[in-house]
């Protein structure tokens, strides 16, 4: 199923121009907000179990696992279920290292997929927050005001080598994270040399405190204003360190 490499790729925008605040304060903000720097930096790695649909006509529900590891190396198990039957797959990044398993078989990967699920890395660590002031990886604009969910958000346009501009949009009165807009693939085009290209934005809500951190328990991404898929957080684990080699199959 190749539209599965957009699953673990998560995204904003809307506005009028904010130039009250800058993006580090922006994002210092956003970082107490998630549980702190000192409780963030405590656990670089995490597990997680989800459930959701592709809202496509007809829905396609799906459960999976995910792992990850900072720095650059994340793993996405999923299951569908299509009509009856069950297909799965499973990616793999480590570092500039990617791959993907359909049904326990290796897809071939164009380059386009596979910047797609280096970029996947990419963004799950923008979501510890902290990287994004230290050193030099990141570089961080002011984006403009936006709204999501009926919060008045301030924006922060990240760039990186590797990473297409990625606008990150921060509640103004909690400073938790609440959408991102990115460019991505178009569903179905994933195979194609020459894929089209969607604006993909991702909302995330209903956060719960897990070990001190404030973790996202629902998402909702849309291709071009149009619903494309939901994912439910069923469990979230944070971890100071992963055991095992997950990054094998």
């Amino acid at each position: 199923m190749a539209r599965s490499v957009a699953l673990i790729v998560m995204i904003l925008f809307a506005g009028a121009v904010s130039g009250q605040d800058k993006p580090a304060d922006v994002v210092k903000k956003a970082i107490a907000a998630h549980g702190g720097e000192a409780v963030l930096k405590r656990f670089p790695a995490a597990t997680s179990k989800i459930a959701g649909e592709i809202l496509t006509d007809p829905k396609i529900p799906f459960t999976g696992t995910t792992a990850y590891s900072m720095p650059g190396k994340v793993r996405v198990e999923m299951e569908f279920t299509v009509d009856t039957r069950k297909a799965t797959t499973a990616q793999i990044i480590n570092g500039d290292k990617v791959s993907q398993t359909e049904n326990g078989k290796p897809s071939k990967l164009t380059p386009a997929m596979i910047e797609e699920l280096r970029e996947s890395a990419f963004i799950q660590e923008m979501s510890l927050l902290y990287p994004l002031i230290e050193g030099k990886k990141y570089e961080l604009e002011a984006g403009t005001d936006a709204t999501f969910d009926g919060k008045e958000c301030a924006t922060v346009v990240v760039s990186a080598k590797g990473l297409k501009p990625t606008t990150l949009a921060f509640d103004k009165k909690t400073g938790l994270l609440t959408a991102m807009k990115r460019k991505g693939l178009a569903p179905g085009d994933n195979g194609l040399e020459k894929p089209r290209i969607v604006e993909e934005v991702t909302t995330f809500s209903d956060y719960e405190k897990v070990s001190g951190i404030m973790v996202p328990m629902q998402s909702r991404v849309t291709h071009d204003g149009k619903d494309f898929l939901k994912i439910k957080v069923l469990e979230y684990k944070p971890l100071t360190k992963l055991d095992g080699d997950f990054m094998v199959d």
